[in-house]
């Protein structure tokens, strides 16, 4: 810093002064002007002059500091880093930077492979007048991660024990021998099958997208395990319920040759093939547009729905018992003869064993196959990949615990 020192001078000093400077001046200023000359002249000599530059200037200076300031590829990485650690000040900053520079128009959209593609993420481009909002027309799934019992494990497989009969008493007399009993016991052993899910990204979509892509992803790899999970227990060709293999003793029920015989009747029927204890938990388990065929049904005599009245809210229901509308399970105008198609059971007796919890890794660096088989080069093209991993396999421990309803002959 600089010393500034403040010097007073007395009128009386200011006139000598003027007075000594009029004698050398071939003019005779006024003691006044002499008197402010000689002012402006000690406070030249006396106090330190600092340069403000408040008018406009030639030199151009970078003013700008933090995210902004890194190279794109820097500045995405840190973003990712940022997403994946939860680093909230990062993203938000990050945030910042993006919506900035698209209200100052300093990022100019690209002529990437799919700008121009709406389904390949064209559409995530804004334009001047953009809601940043991504809907999507998908089915509801989750009904298998919300009833069956979900169980992680660190092993490749996994073997499940279970009761095969049952003690009894048998009436006896007096110093009559009577044989023992014994408890018998079944082992099941399944291993756990690994599904991978594989989203590619280019730099571009991900910088100059109005939304956060990270956290869409995210949400439709989560609706995709829980599809999965629902294809296994119901549909899956070796575990599904609805596609037992050969052993398996599900109980069946037969509704006619044709989808257009279930009823009510049937479905009540079909309740109570099972025990008491699954039948006081059990659930009905069928593709909405079946529970609409039957929700249609008239009474005999009234001619009123069966199942209440369309102009009231309606909750799914059998003989009350819920009835739970799974998206993966056949329509009503996929399902031909001697096809399963319904579930009557408690989903609590299926475990679905997990390993671990869902892994999802980024990558930037690689070699991956695009949806139509073709190879993308991550570094070579710009681009970024999410892949999720999952190990899963649903194990049933009781058969006996479900009814499958089907038209024809049910297998």
């Amino acid at each position: 810093m600089s010393d500034v020192k403040n010097i007073e001078i007395d009128e009386a000093v200011v006139k000598a002064v003027a007075d000594e400077v009029s004698k050398s001046m071939p003019t005779q200023p006024s003691a006044d002007e002499l008197a402010e000359k000689v002012a402006t002249m000690v406070a030249e000599k006396t106090e330190a002059t600092n340069k403000k530059n408040i008018a406009d200037s030639t030199e151009k200076r970078n003013l700008e500091s933090g995210i902004e300031t890194l190279p794109k590829e820097l500045r995405f990485a840190k973003a990712v880093v940022a997403q994946k650690n939860g680093d909230s000040a990062l993203l938000a900053e990050y945030a910042n930077y993006v919506n900035k520079a698209w209200a100052d128009q300093s990022i100019e959209k690209s002529n990437y492979q799919n700008v121009t593609t709406t389904a390949d993420g064209g559409a995530l481009v804004p334009d001047p007048e953009f809601v940043a909002e991504v809907e999507r027309l998908t089915d509801d799934y989750g009904v298998a991660s919300r009833l069956a019992q979900v169980r992680k494990t660190d092993r490749d497989s996994v073997t499940l024990l279970s009761g095969t009969n049952e003690v009894s008493f048998t009436q006896t007399g007096e110093a009559t021998a009577q044989n023992a009993q014994k408890l018998t016991f079944g082992a099941s052993t399944v291993s756990l099958n690994k599904y991978i899910a594989t989203l590619v990204m280019t730099s571009e979509i991900i910088e100059d997208s109005a939304i956060n892509i990270w956290a869409d992803a995210t949400t439709e790899i989560a609706r995709a395990r829980a599809k999965l999970f629902d294809q296994l227990v119901f549909t899956d060709s070796t575990y599904g319920l609805l596609s037992a293999t050969v052993g398996d003793a599900y109980k069946t029920h037969t509704v006619g040759s044709a989808i257009t015989d279930f009823d009510a009747d049937d479905a009540m029927n079909a309740k109570y093939k099972v025990v008491s204890s699954v039948r006081r938990n059990g659930r009905y388990f069928m593709h909405p547009t079946v529970w609409n065929a039957l929700r249609q049904t008239k009474e005999a005599t009234t001619g009123g729905y069966l199942f209440g009245e369309v102009g009231g809210a309606v909750t799914p229901m059998i003989d009350g018992v819920p009835v739970e509308l799974v998206d993966v399970l056949p329509a009503i105008g996929d399902i031909t003869a001697n096809e399963p198609f319904a579930v009557f059971g408690d989903l609590n007796r299926i475990k679905l064993h997990v390993k671990r919890v869902l892994e999802t890794k980024i990558f930037d660096a690689g070699v991956v196959k695009d949806a139509g088989g073709s190879d993308i080069n991550l570094i070579s093209q710009d681009a970024w990949a999410m892949r999720a991993t999952l190990r899963a396999v649903p194990q049933t421990r009781f058969d006996g615990a479900f009814v499958i309803l089907g038209t024809g002959t049910v297998s």
